[in-house]
């Protein structure tokens, strides 16, 4: 049975008593997208209302403790933190998603379409509305605890993560607290709304290096234990009765790697703002550069979440400047049509 879960492509690479297989195409299309990606944010560093040339990032990074100038202020504080939070939200929310979509089984399944991201945000504005001197850091942890809350309950009234049920009740739950989020912004001080609309919008304009420090330390140890549980999860995709018989036992594997999808979601939302249909695109775009067992879907996912992010914020500061757009509006311009053909495909397939 084992041999069945393996392409022909596949290569064993032996470690002591161990083996791992190695895809030579998935790695080569690893490779391409980094270096996709290593181009664009070196783009994003020296494109903007003031130009740095390519000698000029190469002094900032060398030189950080250089004396002060306007450059280094450019670079350190704005270009640099922006690009750096907006490749890993966007291989936090791209990860996130493959796992969800894994897990139920279903290619719809998104946080932001679950109500994940409207309560983590829910938390959030409450943290900044009332508790205004609250230190930023309970801001990952409320908004986590509240997105495993909804989760909860979509799954309990769904009755499991498998079939549109669970899809439809997330999508009822998240117009919800949509609705509740409406009615604050309603009823608050006009400046405090235009903040809160501005940050919901998934805006990295206020991104900081120690912003990008918290995500890495929260979301590094949850990527590799959702690593490394893919190898469950692959043998999971023949269907429950057959995991079972394999000694596999779907509900832990299961629960375990959802409640990781949440946790990142959630950490995503409280640092940079609502972003969604990066969860969407990402699996499913990655599927048709790779394919193969869901640690390649998972890797794959994560770097084009960061390349489609990094390249919304790209279009959202450059294109339309010297008006910036947020970055999670671009997304969600893509991500609209996008959703819409994958509905339109699976009703045309029925």
């Amino acid at each position: 049975m084992r041999s069945s879960l393996l392409r022909p492509a596949d290569k064993a690479l032996r470690l002591g008593g161990k083996s791992i297989l190695l895809s030579p195409h998935a790695l080569l299309a690893g490779c391409i997208l980094a270096l996709i990606i290593t181009l664009l944010m070196v783009f994003a560093l020296t494109q903007g209302a003031l130009p740095l040339t390519l000698r000029e990032v190469y002094y900032q990074l060398t030189h950080a403790q250089a004396p002060a100038s306007l450059n280094q202020t450019l670079f350190w504080q704005m270009r640099l933190p922006r690009s750096v939070v907006a490749i890993i939200a966007g291989a936090v929310l791209g990860a996130a998603g493959a796992v969800m979509q894994s897990t139920t089984r279903n290619g719809l399944a998104d946080p932001s379409l679950l109500g994940i991201k409207e309560a983590a945000c829910l938390v959030v504005w409450i943290e900044l509305l009332f508790f205004p001197t609250l230190s930023p850091l309970w801001r990952p942890i409320s908004a986590m605890i509240a997105g495993l809350l909804v989760t909860g309950i979509v799954m309990l009234l769904a009755r499991g993560t498998s079939g549109s049920r669970f899809i439809l009740i997330g999508i009822g739950i998240s117009w919800g607290l949509n609705a509740l989020l409406g009615v604050i912004l309603t009823t608050i001080d006009p400046k405090q709304a235009q903040q809160l609309m501005l940050w919901m919008a998934g805006s990295l304009q206020h991104a900081t290096l120690e912003t990008a420090q918290l995500m890495v330390v929260i979301a590094l140890p949850i990527v590799a234990l959702l690593l490394y549980s893919c190898r469950a999860s692959t043998i999971l995709q023949l269907g429950d009765a057959t995991a079972t018989s394999l000694g596999v036992n779907p509900l832990p594997i299961n629960r375990l790697r959802m409640i990781g999808a949440v946790i990142l979601t959630a950490l995503t939302v409280s640092t940079v703002g609502s972003i969604g249909f990066i969860g969407l695109m990402a699996p499913h775009l990655t599927r048709r550069i790779v394919s193969g067992g869901q640690s390649y879907l998972l890797c794959g996912s994560a770097l084009v979440g960061a390349l489609l992010l990094l390249l919304a914020d790209c279009v959202g500061r450059l294109a339309f400047a010297p008006t910036q757009l947020p970055a999670g509006l671009i997304v969600a311009l893509l991500g609209g049509p996008f959703l819409f053909i994958l509905l339109w495909k699976r009703a045309t397939q029925r």
